[in-house]
């Protein structure tokens, strides 16, 4: 549907605010918000906002109230972090139609991207933010002008100190160095394989890796003397390759050391599931890692990501000529 007009309220300018939604912790589990009820002269919005921190997901419960003298559709519900990151209920949510006079109450569960940052190169949400907006967009019947309006929730300073002390704790993630001439020295050792089709075509960036036709997703992060990896396989190649699971491994020095443990595991997210060490095209694999080590000095260190035993062509040709050097991000 064309949209030909995006009309944002905010509480301040355009509403009339009653009824201060001021919210008490009396759950060791909940990080309760404060915000306002909204008439907008057409739609009428009391809320109610809570964080559970054991889910890690935010609960909001809207009571919408159709002032108006037409029926309304409403469109979209979504959460929005300061940030400007913008996510959808995890509930099931369709548009529906609210008629004249009439109201419904939604209960609805987020899982918001708090820092996208993070997300992207660790997999994690993060902690609950101080503040959100839940912008609900809605039109009249027939219309095609969609109206959204916008309601901030915050919490308490006091008790959201209180929950970052307890529960926000350093993370550090790591990146791909794509300053190590990664691309020109596997791209070298490519054309020497002729099981690769030719000519091979190998590029390197932050977070992911693409070998003719193999992509590669890493996420990973350290948290409290723990190394966690996953990293995802799809093979659009014409090329089967091998993994070798027990030779997947992030070190420090270059090498395990006495103590370090290890934990690796193969999911075969879509594909043949006879072998699953086995990737033919089309296949998706991750590979989940889990390694207990004592880093000297997080978040300054460099890891090397082992792979060069990992995959395997036709054979037993390595897919790899060198391991990769990670480099740390603090967030």
């Amino acid at each position: 549907m064309k949209l030909s007009l995006l009309i944002i309220f905010t509480a301040t300018l355009f509403y009339s605010c009653t009824n201060n939604n001021k919210k008490s912790l009396n759950n060791a589990n909940e990080l309760a918000y404060n915000t306002v009820n909204i008439n907008t002269g057409v739609l009428n919005v009391e809320p109610a906002f809570t964080g559970d921190i054991k889910q890690q997901e935010l609960n909001a419960q809207l009571k919408l109230s159709n002032t108006a003298s037409k029926d309304l559709e409403i469109q979209e519900i979504a959460i929005n972090t300061p940030n400007g990151s913008n996510s959808l209920p995890t509930t099931a949510f369709a548009p529906f139609l609210l008629k004249q006079g009439k109201d419904t109450t939604l209960a609805l569960k987020f899982n918001p991207f708090n820092d996208y940052k993070l997300y992207q190169i660790t997999g994690m949400h993060s902690c609950f933010k101080p503040e959100y907006n839940i912008t609900v967009s809605y039109k009249f019947t027939g219309s095609n002008n969609i109206s959204t309006l916008s309601l901030k929730f915050r919490a308490e300073k006091d008790q959201y100190l209180a929950y970052s002390k307890k529960n926000v704790t350093p993370v550090i993630g790591y990146s791909f160095n794509t300053g190590s001439g990664f691309n020109e020295k596997q791209k070298k050792y490519l054309e020497t394989l002729k099981q690769i089709p030719q000519p091979p075509f190998v590029f390197l960036s932050d977070q992911e890796i693409a070998v003719s036709g193999f992509n590669f997703r890493l996420k990973n992060y350290y948290q409290q003397d723990t190394l966690h990896a996953e990293l995802f396989i799809v093979n659009h190649s014409d090329f089967l390759v091998k993994i070798i699971p027990d030779t997947f491994d992030i070190t420090a020095s270059g090498k395990s050391l006495p103590g370090d443990v290890k934990t690796v595991s193969l999911e075969k997210v879509s594909g043949t599931q006879q072998n699953l060490s086995m990737i033919e095209k089309g296949d998706r694999v991750l590979i989940h890692f889990k390694k207990y080590i004592k880093l000297n000095a997080p978040g300054k260190e460099r890891l090397q990501l082992h792979i060069t035993k990992v995959f395997l062509i036709k054979g037993d040709k390595a897919l790899f000529t060198e391991d990769i050097e990670l480099l740390p991000a603090s967030f």
